[in-house]
């Protein structure tokens, strides 16, 4: 079918020709709300047009009909959907939220006919088939076009033909039909409940999870119960309660893993994981608990010591999860002189960003930052900016000496201010993903919650320092990325190991040159005093106890509703709470001391942003970041001359062998080519104070 002959949208929308923004950047400020939808529904029918060529292609299966050709349809509703759901998630734009709901069964119906249609599973099949033939007889797989078929590709063919089958397209009749119904529903639901769990966050004030920092600052016990009281009970009631909502997603994700062959969902899950069986994972989180809860428990009878004593605690009030944020505060500035308000002007956003975040980034890396106001003006909020990633390791000796511009990497966006309607948490996403068969380059957003002062510079919390160098993580695997296949680049990769970036490199947030580059008081310039730098530094795993039990809290109550057959799910809401403490309790967790860090009713990651049986990605990506950052921190390996691996040769490493890579090839074989071996878990209970 040629262009001509696809659906078309009139010439007066943004979305009827690819953006004219520098490489591909979306111009929001260029569209309207009612623009949208005409560009889904006929990015839709082109996309399923374009499909159709290659199902119904009597030549054989190749590269180009078939693995390009797929690759490389369904532009214009890329193109659209990257502008509804940053919209959505980061904008209060009700309209868009509804519109959202209202595509979500359609969108899950679109995805259904190449997940589940055979004639394109039996073109891949035929490849990956030839593929494995030529691998046995010792030759270079040929297509039938005479092209080699190169690793990166082979691999492609291979998850593609995994995907396939695992997603159903094997079942006919009946059972097919009760998928593609299932797979609306959860669609439906996971939005429904998403739009729920934002409005109820920003109804009760609070952070979108359980211990809201506001509890440090709250003088009597009865306010601080009162606060965690709220905190805790949304979702519970009115018309943000999401319990039958989520009730319902639980019990169609069971019968969804049954009618694909599976136990239960989270099988589903590791079988497309580095993880790859949920004994794995279980075993690993169990093995953590004993010792974060000893800690905790251990953390809470000084707490309660210091709650005891303290003139406004009344006679009958008794330490709990409400105190927790506040006494800790208290005990880390008693034993290491630290607070937020000390902190404060030494961490302003703009130095932390430029002198920071991009400091580190141009030390391992050599990139270099240029601001481009010019592109600023066409996002959705003025507080935005935009900048240009330049490589210039990527120039030649010859240009070096012509003085030529080091090339465009891509495109980096930030969104750091919080805002009605702006979705709790923080971040990153690929507003164009890069991939050598398109000619793309990447372009990376990073969003964060950042309170915007009504006056003044925006001062930060430590907290939020290691959140900003966090998502940048995650924006480097973006920027990284290089390799053929879109679907391949950045951090399309494992749930389970799409942290591990992000995690390293929050380390060097802490790195004394990169602290010393952005640490500058806002008022006098003065450098962050090294007596400060120093209590700062040897804080090491304090308050790992609460930490570490409340993540683990979260990650198996994850598992616990995924583990569950069809006919185990509860049926009546008000048994949600039950089950919850239950499924604690079973593993240790005494909730009623340290709840999980995201109760069922507003737990966002996994009933509505699609960590759904992967909530334990975290710690999983951390045993690989704590392994790797001792790599960069060990002289011989990462390190010389004592620089603690901030220098380019260690970065250009990571940055080879890991981050360009993304699914190109296995995450764990890039993994062992840069560390040299499989990832540890000691260098991880040693992190958390937990060996």
């Amino acid at each position: 079918m040629s262009e001509t002959n696809l659906p078309q949208l009139p010439d007066s929308s943004p979305f009827a020709t690819p953006w004219k923004l520098d490489l591909g950047l979306p111009d929001f400020a260029a569209v309207r709300t009612a623009d949208i939808e005409p560009a889904v529904r006929v990015g839709m029918a082109r996309q399923r047009a374009q499909w159709e060529v290659v199902a119904t292609d009597p030549a054989e299966p190749t590269v180009a009909n078939t693995v390009a050709a797929l690759e490389l349809s369904g532009d214009l509703l890329e193109r659209a959907l990257t502008v509804l759901y940053a919209l959505t998630s980061a904008t209060d734009s009700p309209e868009l939220d509804e519109l959202k709901e209202r595509l979500a069964p359609e969108l899950a119906a679109h995805n259904d006919a190449h997940d589940l249609d055979p004639r394109l599973y039996r073109r891949f099949k035929a490849l990956n088939e030839l593929v494995i033939a030529a691998h046995e007889a010792g030759h270079t797989p040929v297509d039938a076009d005479g092209e080699e078929i190169d690793e990166q590709t082979a691999r492609y063919i291979r998850l593609a033909v995994e995907a396939f089958e695992r997603e159903g397209v094997a079942l006919t009749g009946p059972a097919a039909k009760r998928l593609r119904e299932i797979n609306a529903e959860l669609t439906a639901l996971a939005t429904r409940v998403g739009t729920l769990i934002a409005k109820a966050m920003h109804e009760a004030g609070v952070a979108n999870f359980t211990a809201t920092p506001a509890l440090a600052g709250l003088e009597r016990h009865a306010d601080r119960v009162a606060l965690l009281t709220k905190a805790m009970s949304r979702g519970l009631a009115g018309q943000t309660d999401t319990r039958a909502l989520i009730l319902r997603e639980v019990a169609l994700r069971a019968e969804r893993a049954r009618l694909l062959g599976f136990d239960h969902h989270a099988a589903t899950i590791a079988a497309e994981s580095a993880a790859g069986t949920t004994q794995a994972v279980t075993q690993m989180l169990k093995r953590l608990v004993p010792p974060a809860m000893a800690n905790a428990r251990r953390d809470a009878e000084v707490y309660a010591a210091r709650m005891a004593a303290d003139p406004a605690t009344g006679a009958d009030e008794v330490f709990g999860p409400a105190d927790w944020p506040r006494y800790e505060e208290a005990e880390r500035k008693e034993r290491f002189g630290i607070d937020d308000a000390v902190l404060a002007p030494y961490l302003e956003l703009g130095n932390v960003v430029d002198k920071g975040v991009f400091y580190a980034a141009n030390r391992l890396y050599g990139i270099t930052f240029h601001e481009r106001a010019d592109l600023a003006v066409h996002m959705y909020d003025p507080d935005m900016r935009v900048w240009e990633v330049r490589d210039p390791a990527a120039l030649s000796q010859a240009d070096r000496e012509a003085g030529a511009q080091a090339p465009v990497l891509g495109l980096f966006v930030a969104d750091y201010y919080a805002r009605t309607g702006k979705q709790g948490g923080a971040w990153m996403d690929a507003l164009v993903n890069q991939g050598h068969v398109t000619g793309n380059k990447p372009v990376i957003i990073n969003c964060l919650n950042i309170a915007k002062p009504a006056s003044g510079p925006t001062l930060l919390t430590w907290d939020n320092v290691i959140t900003a160098f966090h998502e940048f993580g995650h924006a480097l695997h973006g920027l990284f990325a290089d390799t053929r296949w879109p679907s391949a680049s950045g951090t399309n990769v494992p749930r389970d190991i799409v942290e591990f970036p992000s995690q390293v490199n929050e380390s060097w947030a802490l790195h004394p040159q990169v602290l010393a580059s952005y640490a500058i008081h806002v008022d006098t310039g003065e450098p962050m005093p090294g007596e400060l730098i120093e209590r700062l530094r040897s804080q090491g795993s304090f308050g790992q106890g609460y930490a570490t039990t409340e993540y683990l809290g979260a990650a198996l109550l994850d598992q616990a509703w995924h583990t569950l057959g069809p006919e185990q799910v509860p049926t009546d809401p008000k048994e949600v709470e039950v089950f919850e403490h239950e499924a604690l309790a079973a593993v240790g967790i005494d909730d009623a001391m340290v709840p999980p860090r995201y109760r069922t009713t507003y737990f966002e990651h996994i009933f509505a942003g699609g960590y759904c049986g992967a909530y334990y990605a975290y710690i999983w990506s951390e045993v690989m970041d704590a392994d790797a950052t001792q790599w960069f921190r060990t002289d011989g390996q990462g390190a010389r001359e004592g620089d603690l691996g901030l220098n380019r040769e260690a970065g250009e490493r990571f940055r080879r062998e890991f981050l360009s890579r993304g699914d190109s090839r296995d995450p764990l074989v890039s993994f062992r080519a840069f560390r040299g071996r499989d990832p540890r878990l000691e260098p991880l209970l040693e992190r958390r104070g937990l060996s």
